[in-house]
């Protein structure tokens, strides 16, 4: 659905209970409430970012250099090492 389609169908759902003063009111508490979860999980995001010390532009760029690699071990123009050396690597 399309940012346009969503808005066209809240107005929609909001004209049927735009009458009702009840509903209004529950509706009401429930937006206040989604949008208080909401920004407690992006504070979350940001503490575990802060946590990693890894921004979200480096988060994005160490998955890009991870997919290049994919790549070049798809094209076969690169050898993977064995994950046995990985976990000794991690051991240590």
């Amino acid at each position: 659905m399309t940012a346009v389609q969503l808005t066209a169908a809240l107005h929609r759902e909001l004209s049927y209970i735009v009458t009702d003063y009840t509903m209004m009111e529950r509706l009401l508490k429930l937006l206040r409430k989604m949008r208080k979860e909401r920004k407690a999980e992006i504070a979350l995001q940001a503490e575990k970012a802060a946590i990693s010390g890894d921004t979200p532009e480096q988060v994005t760029e160490s998955l890009k250099e991870g997919f290049k690699g994919l790549k070049l071990l798809k094209e076969g123009k690169i050898q993977a090492r064995p994950i046995e050396d990985l976990f000794n690597e991690l051991q240590d």
